[in-house]
């Protein structure tokens, strides 16, 4: 499915406009971009690199919301509301972000009103997203748990190795697997070495970093373990 990004919604004038009233970031790989109930409520058009936003659970645990790249707008919803963030955005490779200060973000909404309409398609885009993200993993066993959110990742953030079908993970712990999928650390060791027995998945050499080595494969064994 081909996804529409805010930047390519917007006409010439919108995004001379938007060009007109920010300026731009580069932040490194690791690096967060947005914290959780930061005050700064400026908004971002990501031009170049892949970010990754999380969120925290009630019980003080995280989940994996989505990732963003060239073209999506980050922290729009704090500047339109006039509030503190609701979720956290780190860089996974190395990023560039044109900024505005929410007081910009709000004069062009005022001056083109059609970025309003194209925020709140971007809106109803995610929230399907968020339902997507959530029906997958919330009844499922922990091993269909644990392939959807690596096929997720692989699809969303993975940087695909070249003359190769792999497809390498960056700045993913086991711990945040499990915390992700709502399933014990032991849990996710057990699976991830199962998954490298048979051939779909290496570890390192780097810390926090996973390689997928069939992608469909992966896709397949999740669909039979699922028994759809």
């Amino acid at each position: 499915m081909t996804v529409l990004r805010f930047w390519d919604m917007l006409d010439d004038s919108e995004k001379s406009a938007l060009l007109g009233f920010g300026r731009t970031r580069s932040y490194r790989a690791g690096q967060r971009l947005v914290a959780e109930t930061d005050a700064d409520r400026w908004t971002g058009v990501i031009s170049e690199g892949v970010c990754r936003v999380t969120g925290c659970r009630e019980d003080g645990s995280r989940s994996y919301l989505a990732a963003r790249g060239p073209g999506d707008i980050i922290g729009e919803m704090a500047a339109v509301r006039e509030g503190r963030r609701t979720a956290e955005v780190t860089a996974v490779t190395p990023a560039v972000v044109h900024v505005l200060p929410a007081s910009k973000f709000q004069l062009l909404m005022e001056r083109h009103p059609g970025v309003t309409r194209h925020l709140l398609t971007v809106a109803l885009n995610r929230l399907q997203e968020a339902d997507r993200g959530r029906t997958e993993i919330a009844t499922a066993a922990t091993e269909v748990r644990l392939n959807r959110l690596l096929a997720r990742l692989a699809r969303t953030e993975g940087v695909a190795v070249p003359d190769s079908p792999d497809i390498t993970l960056y700045g993913v712990a086991q711990t945040d697997l499990a915390e992700w999928c709502g399933v014990s650390r032991a849990s996710v060791q057990r699976h991830l070495k199962r998954l490298a027995a048979q051939g779909l998945l290496r570890t390192g050499p780097r810390q926090r970093q996973l390689t997928i080595l069939d992608v469909e494969e992966l896709t397949a064994a999740t669909a039979q373990a699922a028994g759809t």
